[in-house]
């Protein structure tokens, strides 16, 4: 027949389509929050995917497509990488009160966590589990928030640090508790620590191995350069995937790689923000997965303990910011800042509660898990707003025209 060409009716869009509707959405959004309320622009990735989550387009976050978690795992990993790489660990040797604080407020975060819920009635296993996911503050968030809006100064750069050590304890800690749960008897316990020391020793070496690997590409690609970017994004996501093949930490080595290249070399590479084109969607698309996979219904199961987890884990970390303020030679605005600034949320925290899902007792911690989850929902949509507030108040971020414009005609 001559109408044989046109398309069937109605139209039946494939998985395509629907990537590039939620692509545009979550653009147009994270462009509005910025643009006009002069928020990052992550929240309106996450209030997009969100958004889409409530109109049926949801990700099941307890059975994440395989496809959305290798998108989440690849932009983790460029972006601990890029935050190793920021963190400059000699300064912990002219100021070591600076590790004496990002102890004391990751210590502090997880006490107040553990025992607010272990007073709810939650197992001291599980209540662990919590606490230890959400000691980390996103290093995805710090590093978007100090690009977009160009912030410099003490608050900052201490929070870069601060976000990687205590991203650090975080993996460390999971790592340790994932294997407890395995453990049975004596001799599980010390399975359980060899296996540590395995992931540890491995990470440190695949780790080691993408330091040199980048030092010794550099001498022929620059990567201000789209092929350079490219060249460094794709040794990151051959680490990722040996790190796989080998069982060892998929985000403590890029962190640690990071880390090794700037001891390396102090001097910081220069190179685009996430590594040019490619590394930027793969954070839109992060961030979109992130408010898909973070719905309602996860929300109702453990909204309410998440809010007073929350709660509590702000007033630990601000207290141990302030606990080191003048021995650290920040000022006690600087100290506010940072111990706000220390809050947000959500990949990191995101992945290592996938990680419990996946194990032998995931099916039995799903109470446990809604509560993570739901703590992770409301960090990633309000917190990276406390932290733009706290970076502006410390005076590390300058203010917009239209704000010195105001403040000049007051």
């Amino acid at each position: 027949m001559i109408e044989s060409y046109l398309p069937a009716w109605p139209l039946h869009p494939d998985g395509v389509f629907w990537v590039g509707a939620a692509l545009v959405l979550a653009t147009l959004t994270g462009e509005s929050v910025f643009r006009f309320l002069r928020w990052p622009r992550l929240v309106g990735y996450a209030a997009a995917g969100m958004i889409l989550a409530a109109g049926g387009a949801g990700l099941n976050v307890y059975d994440l497509q395989n496809s959305a978690r290798a998108i989440v795992d690849t932009a983790l990993a460029v972006l601990l990488f890029e935050i190793g790489h920021r963190v400059n660990l000699r300064w912990l040797r002219a100021n070591p009160a600076l590790l004496g604080m990002s102890l004391l407020e990751s210590a502090l975060g997880f006490a107040a966590v553990w025992i607010t819920l272990a007073l709810l009635g939650f197992a001291a296993m599980q209540a662990a589990i919590v606490a230890a996911l959400l000691v980390a503050t996103s290093p995805a968030v710090v590093l978007r928030i100090s690009s977009e809006f160009n912030a410099r100064g003490q608050v900052t750069e201490r929070l870069l640090l601060l976000s990687a050590l205590n991203t650090f304890y975080a993996l460390l800690v999971c790592s340790l508790l994932l294997g407890m749960m395995d453990a049975d008897g004596p001799q599980g316990a010390a399975a359980s620590a060899l296996h540590l020391l395995y992931l540890l020793g491995g990470s440190v070496l695949a780790a080691a191995l993408l330091a040199w690997a980048v030092n010794w590409v550099e001498r022929h690609f620059d990567f201000r350069d789209e092929g350079g970017a490219l060249m460094l994004v794709g040794l990151i996501v051959l680490t990722l995937s040996l790190t796989r093949m080998l069982n060892w930490s998929a985000l403590l080595t890029p962190l640690l790689g990071g880390a090794l290249l700037r001891w390396r070399s102090p001097r910081p590479r220069l190179w685009p923000r996430h590594f040019g084109t490619a590394g930027g969607v793969l954070m839109v698309l992060m961030f979109l997965i992130l408010g898909l996979s973070l719905n309602a219904r996860i929300l109702l199961a453990g909204g309410l303990a998440a809010a007073l987890v929350i709660v509590v884990r702000l007033v630990a970390k601000l207290a141990g910011a302030l606990a080191f303020s003048r021995v650290s030679g920040a000022s006690w605005r600087q100290s506010v800042a940072l111990g706000l600034s220390l809050n947000p949320a959500s990949g990191v925290s995101f992945v290592l509660a996938l990680s419990f899902l996946g194990s032998s007792a995931g099916a039995v911690l799903h109470p446990m898990l809604a509560v993570a989850f739901s703590a992770i929902a409301f960090l990633e949509l309000l917190a990276p707003l406390l932290t733009r507030w706290a970076l502006g108040y410390s005076g590390d971020i300058a203010p917009s025209p239209a704000s010195r414009a105001s403040g000049g005609a007051a």
